[in-house]
């Protein structure tokens, strides 16, 4: 089975169920795949073929929605751009994966893609999304207008990439994960058997999670294989996701814990009626006790915690509903763990050496499975240093308690995790090496309290004296996306470094992190 296969099974016993919903438009099953039919074929006769990628550039829309069922009927791998990169850091993602088409919905990206568009000579085709036909670009209407309405037939089966999704690497260049069509349908098993929550058709999840993002692309792909509905939202507003919550009678949302006590701080949460939510998911960092109280008292249904990895395809292991109990119920050190492996994949804890080690000893974190990527896109060298003998290296220090229970220590790639958002400190450091008076430069994760982790740059100059901050913020932000940049910056005389000069990043953060009761998210 492929992803769409079970997408037009909806499209034709359940064809009024709505699969995506967004400020009061909803396409229907029905709709969603005549159009996807429409868009795949146009993709065909334009000349793609099985495995050929395109881009996708734009905030959260309903056509971002039905591009990835359109990808998936084509075969062709949808890249999806991250809207809050640098164009010049979109450039590099776009060469490095060869795309053939690139689709931009809204103004500023037209333009922004417009300034590098010189150096894109090996893409063919530019569509505008949405928003008035401009010279050089193919409004997506006219490009899918006149294409068949059948359902397209190429040869392609479960384990031909389904999407093609980059992230940020520790040597400065994003890496492109391959996931496949068995990988998806792998993750959505997997997360059942994590969940109390059904998975009947027309289930409503409110996604506003940017489909750039790991979790909101799963979200469509979910819905597309369970026949559930996606309420899409643009951009997170604390106000309009409690609204909406409500109005649109959500089953199920993603948050991280930020989010959750964001929500929980506004004034009009009382009024609000969550009596269809069933199930919270959160991640990228553990739950506070008085949050997590406060949350099922407000919700009023049970909250789940994912730990994964973009390469694993998802969730990996889940603390769930029991385990949220049990913790409340006098074992309060559970939340402190990210819970127990999924099935259908093995978990192991392993020394440097690949061996495993006994319960309670900290090691590397593998997973095997059918979840698992299909590797780095034209990179086999770190496919092959990821991968070994079917496991995947996560890069994630943790413990394995006599139970099961993971309980994650350190971040061996020193990624940082903000408010959900994976920061590699290497890309940030290189553009910091730019200025012409830093020398030397480590990035580092500290605790922050509403994200919790954000990136401190502990800086050295040439000249031996501070610089200011609000300088420094502006000059990284011609360089990197906004989140990457850092809001905080030391300045010291040396990094500390050990006898092979590797930065001793773990020096510089103990200080920050002493009294934590976990140095990772």
């Amino acid at each position: 089975m492929r992803v769409h296969d079970w997408f037009e099974y909806h499209a034709r016993s359940r064809p009024d169920i709505p699969f995506l919903v967004q400020d009061g438009v909803t396409l229907t099953y029905r709709d969603a795949d005549l159009r996807a039919n429409k868009w795949a074929n146009a993709m065909i006769d334009a000349g793609l073929k099985v495995g050929d990628r395109i881009a996708y550039l734009s905030t959260n829309d309903i056509d971002m929605g039905v591009m990835f069922m359109a990808c998936a009927k084509a075969g062709v791998a949808p890249v999806m751009l991250n809207y809050r990169l640098a164009p010049r850091e979109w450039l590099w993602i776009l060469q490095d994966a060869d795309v053939s088409m690139v689709f931009v919905r809204g103004e500023d990206y037209l333009d922004q893609i417009g300034g590098i568009r010189p150096d894109l000579s090996g893409v063919g085709i530019f569509i505008s999304v949405g928003g008035q036909p401009r010279d050089g670009w193919q409004s997506l209407d006219a490009f899918i207008g006149s294409a068949s309405t059948d359902t397209p037939r190429p040869a392609l089966t479960k384990d031909d990439m389904l999407y093609l999704i980059y992230t940020s690497g520790t040597t400065g260049h994003p890496k492109g994960i391959m996931i496949s069509h068995q990988n998806v349908i792998a993750h959505v098993e997997q997360s059942m058997c994590a969940s109390i929550a059904g998975r009947s058709p027309g289930q409503r999840a409110l996604v506003a999670t940017p489909l750039y993002h790991a979790a909101g692309v799963l979200r469509i792909m979910t819905a597309a294989i369970n026949g559930g509905t996606v309420v899409l939202m643009e951009h997170f507003d604390p106000d309009v996701f409690l609204k909406t919550i409500s109005e649109e009678k959500i089953n199920t949302v993603n948050m991280v814990p930020s989010i959750v006590q964001t929500l929980l701080e506004q004034p009009q949460i009382a009024k609000m009626d969550f009596s269809h939510l069933e199930v919270i998911y959160y991640g990228a960092a553990p739950i506070a006790e008085p949050v997590l109280r406060r949350a099922l008292a407000t919700f009023q249904c049970p909250l789940i915690q994912g730990y994964g990895l973009s390469e694993s395809c998802g969730g990996i292991a889940y603390l769930n509903e029991v385990d949220h109990l049990k913790a409340l119920q006098g074992r309060p050190e559970l939340l402190k763990s990210t819970g127990r492996a999924v099935v259908l994949a093995e978990l192991r804890i392993v020394d440097p050496d690949g061996n495993e080690v006994p319960p309670g000893t900290v090691g590397e974190i593998v997973i095997r499975g059918p979840n698992v990527m299909k590797g780095y896109w034209r990179n086999p060298e770190k496919t092959a240093e990821t991968i070994v003998n079917g496991w995947l290296h996560s890069g994630d220090a943790a413990y394995i308690d006599a139970e099961g229970y993971v309980f994650l220590q350190d971040r061996i790639k020193d990624m940082i995790v903000s408010g959900g958002t994976n920061i590699y400190p290497n890309e940030i450091e290189s553009a910091l090496l730019e200025h012409e008076d830093i020398r030397d430069v480590a990035v580092i994760g500290v605790p922050d309290d509403k994200w919790g982790e954000a990136a401190l740059a502990v800086c050295v100059t040439r000249s031996g004296k501070p610089l200011g901050t609000d300088d420094l913020i502006a000059f990284c932000r011609e360089r990197l996306g906004g989140y990457k940049i850092p809001r905080q910056y030391e300045f010291v005389a040396e990094l500390p470094r050990n006898a092979s000069g590797k930065i001793l990043k773990r020096v510089l953060r103990e200080p920050y992190w002493k009294g934590q009761a976990r140095a990772i998210a």
